[in-house]
């Protein structure tokens, strides 16, 4: 069986170098017609025969990569003003044979299979702007779903008993069916936006093992989550930030090998994981190196004139431009550049960066990327009059609660359910849409990366495919608070975060209780 990855990665080269034949052949006609291949032309010509020439020898195509140096060699044999021969379309043709004979050498036995000679063939290349307006339409798609969904309901409570009359059942299914075959078309637009971060894994090793051998150090890359799936749009992001982050940490966070055999410790090792959720993506660079001393920090700064706020983080400094502690530079690191562009490259898609060390035990950075579009199955729930979209994801059950279900601890409500005490924490009284926690009403469990919460609401109101959208930086500063969506009747609604739901303190005054 082979690798899919180099399966996948000699897939990309057919598709570019088709791509490049035809381009190459396009250029070879225009001089042929104008009589002469010299200037911008000529230059495009020797760019596209050296990267073809490349690529072919990167998969292992010797005689493609052989036929590809004799056209260059006809090319540069030809003297200003001289009429392209013949010939070198000929070339171009030996070369589409020539890839022709891979394609079919790849579905094995000389010849192309139906099911593996076609594969590749039958594959296009999508321009990212293309995928962009395709999901735009997605989404606009799904809100008009759920207001012909919205729409049928409000019909159905109108109509009565009529509404089992064999019209109305006959538009319900017709809905339900346009529901269904709506999900799959999602699952599948949205598939092509997103791939697996594995796919920065290869540059990341090889980032480690150069510096690594150029440091005289020991080093192992270890990797987890690369089956997150991250947008495209976010990819080239990533790939820039790990790539800084990685090298950063070869280089200034891990110690030389005799030191770390001094120290006691093991083969120096980074760490790169990665997980998604509703609201982002977070990827963690981990090192278990010297870590960063913060006395270093604050010395480099009073150099510069850099001042750290009363109770600032001194590590936000390693971000600034050109902020180094290092007196000297060398070819890896050394001028405070790194880290800078690292944070300016994820500032750009609205992500953010933090930092942890302990010093003699390592350092963590870790990425927040946003999710710059996404589909999910939501609850409505209401409170006070406002109504929220809750992601069900991490939501166990919902029920309703009384106010001798409710008790009082240390100014925090909790309620025993199933034989615990689980925190309650009220929506309405937590956006401030209401001064006082409500003891009854309707509990929605939640089961977060901060702990388990039962969610107090005023009303269930069912659940909704919805589109979410993130908030603009300036508005987006409730850790309860993930993004927004709109409704089927156009109202726009948050969408909540449970995760930051379940950060959110207990606490209240002592008279705030009903």
């Amino acid at each position: 069986m082979r690798d899919p990855r180099i399966e996948a990665l000699f897939g990309d080269f057919l598709l570019e170098t088709r791509e490049r034949l035809d381009h190459l052949e396009a250029l070879l006609l225009a001089a042929v017609d104008a009589g002469q291949l010299e200037g911008e032309r000529l230059d495009d010509v020797r760019l596209e025969l050296h990267t073809l020439k490349g690529n072919a020898g990167l998969v292992g195509l010797g005689d493609l990569q052989a036929e590809a140096h004799r056209l260059e060699d006809l090319i540069a044999e030809l003297a200003p003003g001289d009429e392209p021969p013949e010939e070198l379309l000929g070339a171009v043709d030996r070369l589409r044979h020539l890839l022709q004979q891979a394609v079919a050498g790849e579905a094995g036995a000389g010849a192309p299979s139906p099911g593996e000679g076609t594969r590749v063939q039958a594959s296009v290349r999508i321009a990212f702007a293309t995928l962009d307006a395709l999901v735009s339409r997605l989404e606009q798609m799904v809100i008009l779903r759920n207001r012909l969904t919205e729409a049928l309901e409000r019909h159905r409570e109108e109509l009565g008993e009529q509404a089992r009359s064999a019209p109305f059942e006959a538009v319900r299914q017709t809905h339900d069916d346009l529901g269904t075959t709506l999900g799959f078309l999602r699952d599948d637009i949205l598939r092509l936006r997103m791939v697996p971060l594995a796919t920065l894994f290869g540059s990341l090793r090889r980032i480690v093992h150069d510096e690594a051998v150029r440091l005289g150090k020991e080093v192992a890359l270890e990797t987890a989550g690369g089956e997150t799936p991250l947008d495209r749009g976010l990819l080239e992001v990533a790939s820039e930030a790990l790539g800084h982050l990685v090298r950063n940490a070869v280089i200034h966070g891990l110690e030389t090998t005799e030191e770390r055999r001094r120290l006691g410790k093991p083969r120096a090792t980074v760490r790169v994981a990665a997980e998604t959720d509703t609201r982002e993506v977070r990827i963690l660079v981990l090192d278990d190196g010297r870590g960063i001393r913060r006395d270093e920090i604050l010395a480099a700064a009073v150099r510069r004139g850099d001042e750290v706020p009363a109770g600032g983080d001194p590590f936000s400094l390693l971000f600034a431009p050109g902020f180094s502690t290092r007196a000297e530079t060398d070819l890896g690191a050394g001028r405070g550049i790194g880290l800078a562009a690292v944070q300016e490259a994820v500032n750009r898609r609205g992500g953010r960066i933090e930092v942890f060390s302990e010093e003699g035990l390592g350092t963590l950075f870790r990425l927040h990327l946003p999710l710059s579009v996404s589909i999910i199955r939501a609850l409505l729930i209401a409170s006070d009059g406002e109504e929220y979209a809750l992601p069900l994801g991490t939501m166990e059950e919902t029920f309703r609660f009384a106010s001798d279900q409710v008790h009082v601890i240390n100014g925090g409500m909790v309620i025993e359910r199933r034989g615990r005490l689980v925190p309650l924490l009220d929506l309405g009284f937590c956006f401030g849409t209401s001064p006082v926690r409500r003891r009854h009403g309707y509990g929605v469990a939640l089961a977060a990366e901060g702990g388990r919460r039962i969610l107090g609401v005023e009303s269930i109101q069912g659940i909704r495919e919805v589109v979410v959208n993130p908030l603009d930086p300036l508005v987006s500063r409730h850790p309860a608070v993930a993004g927004s969506t709109i409704l089927g009747d156009g109202r726009a609604v948050l969408l909540l975060d449970p995760t930051g739901l379940a950060s959110l303190s207990l606490l209240a005054d002592p008279g705030s209780v009903m």
